[in-house]
């Protein structure tokens, strides 16, 4: 079986002392576990990978994701 992309963008990375550069962020399904994966531009594989092994640890995050979403949204 394969991993599921299901969301992929070049980010600003912003480093201790203001440093900023680019990388990659995803959102990935590998084989039913969650994984976000952020390392450099095409691949992000080879940065860090947080992996969500427990459901309510990833129901959370998901949580607190939407609710940032809600308190900056242009609409609110």
């Amino acid at each position: 079986m394969s991993a599921l992309f299901l969301y992929s963008e070049h980010v600003t990375l912003r480093e201790k002392k203001s440093n900023k550069s680019k990388c990659q962020v995803e959102v990935v399904d590998n084989e039913g576990i969650p994984e976000l994966r952020i390392g450099p531009i095409g691949e992000a594989h080879k940065g860090q990978t947080i992996q969500f092994e427990v459901g309510e640890q990833f129901q959370e995050f998901v949580k607190s994701v939407n609710d940032l979403y809600n308190r900056i949204s242009p609409s609110n």
